[in-house]
């Protein structure tokens, strides 16, 4: 996400090599993997593995309800060198449910006031890398506003763990037609598409005609039809 206007005007910190920023969907990206991580060390019987990873989990969680922004009704990313709030959204706010940190109130605000209204990310082709309010959504080139089929991935991922079935279900029924109008049309699969015109030759993007991650948008159709398991299922202890 190297040009997502969630970075710009963000000062990099020369003495900690990082970004002035505690970004929410990596914190949640984070958790989630130190979650499942957790549920791979109990099926191999790695109890002091699994402590450890679920001891991080819940250090991060906690961490991440201090960015809960009540007004926004959305964990926002926070500038550590002001302290400040930014408002400057994308998919990646959506993550939290992924990593399983906000309680059932606040994730129903999310899901309903933010992902499906459609004046922020919700629409014919969906889901814009930035929010449809964005300064820079109308460039679409690159991750100001395109379609890209990992966000939608994780996105699906985020609300099938935090049990919003339909809405997952419709998230994967528009990426599938998002993917097939374009294969249909042209015979690509491509990099990121056009949130606007849902093609991904837009003379607005940057994308490749063919990448693999484009795939990315058929699979949640598979999850759905029951021909790949549901992600979220634990897994069995007697493998």
């Amino acid at each position: 996400m190297d040009d997502s206007p969630m970075y710009e005007g963000v000062p990099f910190n020369t003495e900690k090599n990082t970004l002035e920023l505690q970004d929410v969907g990596l914190t949640s990206l984070v958790i989630a993997d130190s979650l499942a991580l957790a549920e791979m060390a109990d099926a191999l019987g790695r109890t002091a593995e699994a402590v450890e990873l679920r001891k991080r989990a819940a250090t991060l969680s906690e961490n991440l309800e201090g960015l809960w922004d009540e007004e926004a009704r959305l964990y926002l990313n926070r500038h550590t060198d002001t302290g400040k709030p930014s408002n400057r959204l994308s998919p990646t706010l959506f993550y939290p449910l992924l990593a399983e940190v906000p309680d059932a109130e606040r994730a129903q605000r999310m899901v309903a006031d933010t992902l499906l209204d459609p004046d922020e990310f919700w629409g014919t082709w969906v889901i814009p890398s930035t929010s449809r309010q964005d300064p820079s959504f109308p460039k679409q080139r690159y991750w100001k506003g395109a379609v890209w089929p990992p966000l939608n991935f994780l996105t699906y991922l985020s609300l099938r763990r935090a049990g919003f079935f339909d809405a997952a279900r419709e998230l994967a029924e528009k990426s599938r037609a998002l993917l097939l109008t374009e294969w249909r049309r042209q015979g690509y699969v491509s990099e990121n598409y056009s949130s606007i015109t849902g093609t991904g030759d837009d003379e607005r993007l940057s994308s490749d005609r063919f990448h693999s991650w484009g795939a990315l948008l058929g699979i949640m159709s598979f999850i759905e039809s029951g021909e790949m398991p549901a992600p979220e299922k634990p897994i069995p202890r007697d493998r």
